[in-house]
C-alpha cells in the first residue's frame, strides 16, 4: 500500500468577514451552532438547548468522534454517590489538592469550580442516560474488570501524592461491558436529538465569518451530498484507533478522504446568531499538524496507536488561528504505555538503552509513556525475573471476565512477537537487546541491595511493589514506544486559548473573540498540561462543553443585528 503523508493543506479557510448579517444569504440558521458533535459537542449541544436555545451542530462525519472509541471513564470525585454507596470517602479540597499537584492549567478558581461541581458534573451525565456503578477495584489497573465501575484511575495511590492528598478512587466507568466511550456518546446524542438539537452530518467546517466588530457569526460548510454519505462513512470507519496493525490503512484513508472532500464544492452558510462553539477534537490524525509539534511521534506513526476518530484532524484549532485565536500545550501529548495488566509485570523495572533505570513501573500509563518519550530513540525494556514473568503470562490467559481481548490478548501478542528476549545471566540478556550490560547489572544491583531493603523508591514506586528482580534467568519486555506490536496509545493535549469563565476563544492579547468558543480537546483544558488520570478527558468535555453552551445560550439577546 502507498502510505503517504499528506500535503500541506490549509484546514481552515481565510474567514469571511461581511459588514453585517444581513448581507449574507444564509442557507440555515440557529441560536447557537456547534462544530463537532461528539463528547464535548453534545455536552455543548444539551446545555444550550437546557438553557432555552435553538441549537445546530454540524459534524465532518456522523458525530461520535474520540468520545465513542473511548473507555467512557468520566473522573470524578468530591463524594459522588457511588463514592458515597461504596463506603468511599472524599472531598472536593482532596481532589484539588490532587489535581493541583499534578500541575492541571486551570486558574486556582477554575480548578475550585470544576472540582466543587464534579459530582453535580456526573449526576446531569447520568440524568441524561449514561449509567454508573460502584463495587470500586482497589488494585494497580488501567481499566478494571467487569463488574467494578470504579477504580483509582490516575497516580492518587503513588507515595508523592498521598502525601499531597486523601487517595480516593474517582474513575466511574459506565455500567456496560468493556469500554463505555459508545455508550457515554450515544446516550448524550439520543438526549440532545430528543431535546430538539437539530443535527447535519457530513458537513466540514470550512471558515469562519464574522461581522465588522469582529464577531464570530456563522460558519460556511462543505455539504456532502446525501448520496456520497455512505463512501464518506467507509473511509471514516476504516480509521478505528481499536483496529490491530491498521496504522498505515488508517493513514492511507485519511489522505483518500481528504482527496474525496476536496472534489465535493458545495458551500454553505450558516448564521450562528448567539454563538459558534468548536468541539472537532485535537489533531493526532494530522501527521503534518502533529510533525510541527512533535516530530518523533509523526515519524513514528506506524508504531503508535492514534487514539481518535479520524476527524481529529486539528480542524476546529486552524478555524479559531484563522480569526486571532491563540493556542497553548501544543507540543503535549498522551503516550499510553501500559505496563499493568498483567498485575505481576509491575513488579520488573523499566531500563532505557544504557540500562538506567528512569521511571516509576507503578505510576499511570501516561506518566510511563512520556518518560519512555524522553529516552534515546523511545527505547525501554522491562526486565523481568523468571517467577514474575511467568505468573504475568498465566494472568494474562486469565485476566477476569471480559477482559482478554482487551487486556490479556494484547500483552500475549507483545511477549510472543514483539521482541522479548530470554537469558540465564543480567549481561547475556543486555546484549540480546542492545542494552549496556554494564549499566544494567549495575542499575539491578542497586535495586536489589539498596532500595528494596529500604522500601523507600527515589522514583516513587509503592513499597508494596519493592520486591528484588532475581532468580534462574530474566526476560526483557520490549515497551519501547515504537514497538508495533504493543502500541503507545497516543492522543494530543493542547488547543485553542479561552476565557475560563465563558469558553470564548482568546488572542494571544488575552481578548475574547465574541461569539467564538471551543470545548474538549479542542481547546486548553483539564488535561492539556499531562494526561496523568484516566476519565479527565470525559470529564473536561462535559466541563467546558457545558460551560460553552451555557455562555452562548445567554447571550442570545446580545446577538448581532
Amino acid at each position: 500500500m502507498n502510505v503517504h503523508r499528506p500535503t500541506t493543506e490549509s484546514l481552515a479557510l481565510e474567514p469571511l468577514v461581511v459588514s453585517s448579517a444581513t448581507d449574507v444569504t444564509w442557507d440555515d440558521e440557529t441560536d447557537v451552532l456547534v462544530v463537532g458533535f461528539g463528547g464535548a459537542g453534545a455536552a455543548a449541544a444539551i446545555e444550550a438547548r437546557e438553557n432555552g436555545a435553538d441549537v445546530l451542530a454540524i459534524d465532518r462525519f456522523g458525530g461520535g468522534g474520540a468520545t465513542h472509541y473511548s473507555g467512557g471513564v468520566f473522573y470524578a470525585g468530591g463524594g459522588t454517590k457511588h463514592q458515597r454507596a461504596s463506603g468511599i470517602e472524599d472531598t472536593p479540597e482532596e481532589m484539588r489538592k490532587y489535581l493541583e499537584a499534578e500541575r492541571v492549567p486551570f486558574l486556582p478558581e477554575t480548578l475550585k469550580r470544576f472540582c466543587d461541581g464534579s459530582s453535580g458534573d456526573l449526576d446531569w451525565v447520568e440524568r441524561h442516560g449514561v449509567p454508573f456503578g460502584g463495587n470500586p477495584y482497589l488494585k494497580k489497573t488501567a481499566f478494571p474488570p467487569d463488574p467494578h465501575w470504579l477504580f483509582f484511575s490516575g497516580n492518587e495511590n503513588i507515595p508523592a501524592f498521598k502525601k499531597v492528598a486523601k487517595p480516593a478512587p474517582r474513575g466511574h466507568r459506565p455500567v456496560t461491558p468493556a469500554f463505555g466511550g459508545h455508550l457515554h456518546y450515544a446516550k448524550l446524542r439520543d438526549s440532545a436529538l430528543g431535546m430538539g438539537v437539530r443535527l447535519m452530518p457530513h458537513a466540514p467546517a470550512k471558515r469562519l465569518i464574522l461581522d465588522r466588530g469582529n464577531r464570530v457569526i456563522g460558519v460556511e460548510i462543505n455539504a456532502i451530498p446525501k448520496e456520497l454519505w455512505a463512501k464518506h462513512e467507509e473511509l471514516y470507519a476504516i480509521v478505528s484507533p481499536w483496529k490491530p496493525l491498521n496504522a498505515a490503512k488508517a493513514q492511507q484513508a485519511i489522505d483518500d478522504c481528504r482527496a474525496f472532500e476536496a472534489q465535493v464544492n458545495a458551500p454553505k452558510r450558516i448564521r450562528a446568531r448567539s454563538g459558534v462553539i468548536l468541539s472537532t477534537g485535537g489533531f493526532i490524525n494530522n501527521l503534518d499538524m502533529l510533525g510541527r509539534h512533535r516530530d518523533f511521534l509523526a515519524k513514528s506513526y506506524l508504531g503508535i496507536q492514534r487514539l481518535g476518530s479520524m476527524g481529529c484532524d486539528g480542524s476546529g484549532i486552524a478555524l479559531g488561528q484563522s480569526v486571532g485565536g491563540d493556542t497553548g500545550y501544543m507540543d503535549k501529548m498522551f503516550l499510553g504505555r501500559s505496563i499493568t495488566p498483567p498485575d505481576a509485570f509491575v513488579y520488573g523495572v523499566i531500563v532505557n538503552a544504557s540500562g538506567k533505570r528512569f521511571v516509576n513501573e507503578d505510576a499511570y500509563n501516561a506518566f510511563v509513556g512520556n518518560a519512555i518519550s524522553d529516552q534515546p530513540n523511545g527505547k525501554a525494556y522491562l526486565i523481568l525475573d523468571r517467577d514474575h514473568f511467568w505468573r504475568g503470562i498465566n494472568q494474562s490467559l486469565f485476566p477476569g471476565k471480559g477482559m482478554f481481548l482487551m487486556w490479556g490478548a494484547p500483552a500475549l501478542i507483545n511477549v510472543t512477537l514483539g521482541g522479548t528476549r530470554r537469558a540465564k545471566t543480567l549481561q547475556a540478556l543486555a546484549k540480546k537487546c542492545g542494552i549496556d550490560p554494564a549499566g544494567l547489572e549495575a542499575t539491578i544491583r542497586n535495586f536489589n541491595e539498596t532500595i528494596v531493603p529500604a522500601k523507600e523508591d527515589p522514583l516513587g514506586r509503592s513499597p508494596d511493589k519493592l520486591v528484588p528482580v532475581s532468580g534462574s534467568s530474566y526476560f526483557a519486555v520490549n515497551v519501547s514506544l515504537a514497538n508495533p506490536f504493543s502500541p503507545t496509545w497516543a492522543f494530543t493535549l493542547g488547543g485553542l486559548a479561552v476565557d475560563e469563565q465563558t469558553g470564548n476563544v482568546k488572542t494571544k492579547s488575552g481578548e475574547r473573540i465574541e461569539g467564538l468558543y471551543a470545548a474538549g480537546r479542542t481547546a486548553i483544558g483539564l488535561c492539556s498540561n499531562g494526561y496523568n488520570q484516566s476519565g479527565s478527558s470525559i470529564a473536561d468535555t462535559v466541563f467546558s462543553g457545558r460551560r460553552a453552551g451555557r455562555d452562548a445560550a445567554q447571550r442570545i439577546n446580545q446577538k448581532s443585528a
